[in-house]
């Protein structure tokens, strides 16, 4: 029986001692009760209840500092020594007692506090819950001044007299279950995702005007308020995400294995008949890894922030999986269209832009060039300075004959054996590749959550407009690079509106001036595996990028790992959360030039510009 429970002391003692040197605390108690702490903070969330409400539960869940437990339970003890705890560096302590109101004819949340201390903390938690009426329109927000501040059958957690000379504050909140159909316990599970999104970020909010107003402790910033630990259930799901995603193998599969042969037989038959992609087998099975994948139970993490994070990326694999079912069909074009999105028209005027200033590519001409070997003893010493700052990675280049040109396959730079290069682009290039592609892999690979290096939900928008800005940084970002990308806009574009590949290709080539082989490996990336409009997206990336910065964007926390320009608040919030580890910098970053470079795109200038 909850009655005849007593918190002992030395589970006190061992809680008190925990907090102090910033270890988290959990700790259950009868009857589901559980009490979390994910650092020392001067605020605790309190839900006393008969019977648990579990979805009410998960409220509370979301933040750093919180106690669920059985109302029979004695607990104020406990509360009286964790404000002890944190009055040694906070100066006063904040109780929020939170309970749900399941009367279907209230719709209002109800917030009891004193009347002329703490109005800042009052309005935050009204303004903040009013968020709610963008949805329910019929839902309102109110303020209470009273001593009265808990449930009206309990007794409350402390006297108003007794808290003013603890210095605590304490305050109530009524909190109404519109989330949920009262009379058949039918959760409205889209909505209360949402429901508690909001409601995780106003109690922060609130806090964290009640630490600016009463502490002398200044948090930077009311983020900083969340939790900074990640719970097992967690990084299980993210482990599983990554390990689907990176079995699946998903660009590779969609990649011709013939594009070479084909071109010497477009080639041969005058570009008149259409090559015969051919695909790799499928080495999964989509049906058992969509099983895997909704098996993940993501519902269960309490962080909303990661949790949507782990959903989009679920929801990309998920369509990338139909789309490996569907290779080679009309469907896996369509499909496509819903992941990777249609052309912008913003974006297909800049592309047109970019082929009319620059209707015809350049021919580089440089009294030096590079073999493969050559650029990869050049390239060596960039990874070598990356090398010592992360010892735990893997890094290392291979010169091969079954890649086009250069790239990036995780920690490894991979050249092909035969390539030549202009001296002049080599820089470029390799900021590019490792002080862009490898250095995001390797400080998302030192971060606790993989999707940080897997890539989120849409990656490669931001990644490739993050290494096109590290080529103009560097001087080295050229016409045809440009023109390339611009390119590949058209040749989707083309594709979208029903054009078939031979079509693409003259397109690419008689109205834009493309080499013919250049416009035949742009067509094939478009129309590999019955149409990827994925290419579109690297425009968009630097478009995006531009704007971003010119807007007062910090460039710095892009580094931080793989993800999409949609994400960098996320990843700001985890960084202020110190979830995340602080990224380490491309070092050409401290160049005179570059600084100068990275002054204009702050001015903002055309994109055209960007060609040095």
């Amino acid at each position: 029986m909850t009655e005849d429970y007593h918190i002992e002391a030395d589970v006190v003692e061992t809680i008190c001692k925990n907090v102090t040197e910033n270890v988290p605390v959990t700790v259950e108690f009868p009857n589901k009760g559980l009490l979390h702490i994910d650092k020392l903070l001067p605020y605790i969330c309190v839900y006393r209840y008969k019977k648990r409400d579990v979805y009410f539960s998960r409220l509370l869940k979301t933040q750093a500092s919180y106690l669920i437990v059985d109302e029979d339970i004695d607990i104020s003890h406990l509360l009286e020594a964790i404000r002890l705890i944190t009055s040694e560096r906070f100066d006063t302590f904040l109780i929020l007692e939170l309970w749900p109101n399941n009367d279907s004819l209230k719709h209002q949340f109800q917030i009891y506090g004193p009347k002329t201390k703490s109005l800042e903390t009052l309005n935050a938690l009204r303004e903040g819950f009013s968020e709610i009426r963008k949805t329910l329109s019929y839902v309102d927000s109110k303020i209470i001044h009273t001593e009265f501040r808990h449930p009206k059958h309990l007794t409350p957690l402390l006297g108003v007299e007794q808290s003013k000379k603890q210095g605590t504050l304490i305050i109530g909140v009524s909190i109404p279950t519109v989330y949920e159909n009262t009379a058949t316990n039918q959760l409205f599970s889209l909505f209360f995702r949402k429901f508690y999104t909001i409601f995780s970020e106003t109690i922060k909010r609130a806090v964290h005007e009640f630490i600016r107003v009463q502490t002398t402790d200044a948090f930077e910033n009311y983020l900083m308020l969340g939790k900074t630990h990640i719970d097992a259930i967690t990084l299980s799901a993210d482990s599983k995400l990554a390990e689907i995603s990176e079995g699946m193998s998903f660009l590779l599969r969609v990649t011709p294995v013939n594009s070479n042969e084909e071109w010497d037989k477009f080639e041969q038959n005058n570009f008149e008949k259409p090559p015969s992609f051919k695909y790799r087998l499928l080495a999964v099975d989509p049906e058992l890894e969509k099983r895997k994948l909704f098996n993940i139970p993501i519902d269960l993490i309490e962080d909303p922030t990661i949790a949507f994070i782990l959903r989009g990326k679920r929801l990309e694999i998920e369509k990338q999986l139909i789309m490996l079912e569907e290779r080679g069909t009309e469907n896996f074009r369509f499909i496509g269209e819903s992941l990777y999105g249609v052309i912008r028209e913003d974006i297909l005027q800049v592309a047109k832009h970019i082929l009319q200033v620059y209707p015809e590519g350049e021919t580089i001409r440089s009294s030096k060039r590079y073999n493969g070997v050559e650029f990869a003893e050049f390239a060596q010493r960039e990874m070598d300075y990356y090398t010592q700052l992360f010892p735990e990675v893997d890094l290392g280049i291979e010169i091969r004959d079954d890649v086009a040109g250069i790239m990036v396959s995780k920690s490894k730079l991979l050249i092909n054996e035969e390539m030549n290069l202009d001296v002049n682009r080599c820089d470029a290039l390799i900021q590019h590749e490792i002080g862009t592609h490898i250095l995001t892999y390797c400080n998302g690979k030192s971060q606790p959550l993989k999707q940080m290096h897997e890539g989120f939900e849409g990656y490669d928008q931001l990644q490739e407009g993050l290494a096109v800005i590290a080529e103009y940084l560097v001087g080295g970002l050229t016409i045809n690079r440009l023109r390339l990308l611009a390119g590949r806009v058209i040749a989707v574009q083309s594709m979208v509106d029903n054009a078939s590949f031979i079509e693409t290709f003259n397109l690419l080539r008689s109205s834009y001036a493309f080499p013919a082989r250049v416009a035949y490996y742009i067509s094939m990336r478009v129309y590999r595996g019955g149409g990827l409009t994925k290419d579109a997206v690297y425009l968009a990336g630097l478009i995006d990028l531009m704007a971003y910065l010119k807007n007062g964007g910090k460039l710095e926390p892009l580094y931080t790992g793989k993800f999409n320009v949609t994400h960098i608040k996320l990843i700001e919030e985890l960084l202020y959360r110190e979830v995340l580890k602080q990224p380490v910098l491309p070092r050409f970053l401290k160049r005179d030039d570059v600084k100068i470079r990275l002054q204009k795109l702050r001015e903002g200038i055309n994109i055209v510009e960007l060609v040095n």
